[in-house]
């Protein structure tokens, strides 16, 4: 949340080197946005300086872990809509409550493992965007959470990690699925999220 970090390893586990850098946000009341697009361009440079700094011939594996609700919205060409939308944004609060109606603490608990409905979870700002920014929500192609959007942008795939979509508060962690009634809730389809995978 704070910094873009990254850490290369060798095959044995030993730590070569660590660097980072701050994440800029764009902060206005309780809204807290940042350029998705930004974030991934300093990732690859940062991974393509540390590579350069340290004479490394090859990398193996990409392990990454980071902001796990944080939302981004992309178009048709997979370009994203907005700003992503950090977990730490509290505008959907209405909204919230509004899911909190529908869906009790029980139902919620039992199929997504959260104990309650909060303005982190990316599908009360879904719900949040279908009624304040039409035009985005119209236009949404793809909701992505930042990891995710993170694998995209390195890989052309739109996968979900299920361990991340945990996060999402429209994912069941026991059918190991996206969770119907609250994508019918906040009004998306399972076309608009990525492909579920237990192994990315």
């Amino acid at each position: 949340t704070t910094n873009i970090k990254i850490a290369i390893y060798s095959e044995d586990f030993k730590l070569i080197d660590r660097q980072s850098r701050p994440v800029e946000y764009i902060r206005d009341g309780g809204f807290v946005e940042f350029n998705a697009v930004t974030y991934c361009e300093i990732l690859v440079d940062l991974l393509d300086a540390m590579v350069k700094e340290n004479n490394i011939k090859a990398i193996r594996q990409i392990a990454s872990t980071g902001q796990a609700e944080s939302l981004v919205v992309l178009d048709a060409d997979g370009k994203p809509l907005m700003n992503a939308i950090s977990w730490m944004d509290e505008r959907s609060t209405a909204e919230c409550e509004e899911l909190g109606a529908q869906f009790d603490a029980a139902t919620c608990e039992a199929v997504t493992g959260q104990m309650a409905v909060m303005p982190t979870w990316p599908a009360t700002k879904i719900l949040w965007l279908q009624r304040n920014k039409p035009e985005v929500y119209a236009a949404a192609d793809t909701y992505m959470l930042l990891k995710d959007y993170v694998v995209y942008y390195l890989t052309g795939q739109k996968k979900c990690d299920m361990s991340n979509a945990t996060f999402s508060f429209y994912f069941d962690i026991y059918k190991k699925c996206y969770w119907q009634e609250m994508l019918d809730a906040v009004g998306i389809t399972e076309a608009q999220l990525p492909e579920l995978a237990a192994d990315l």
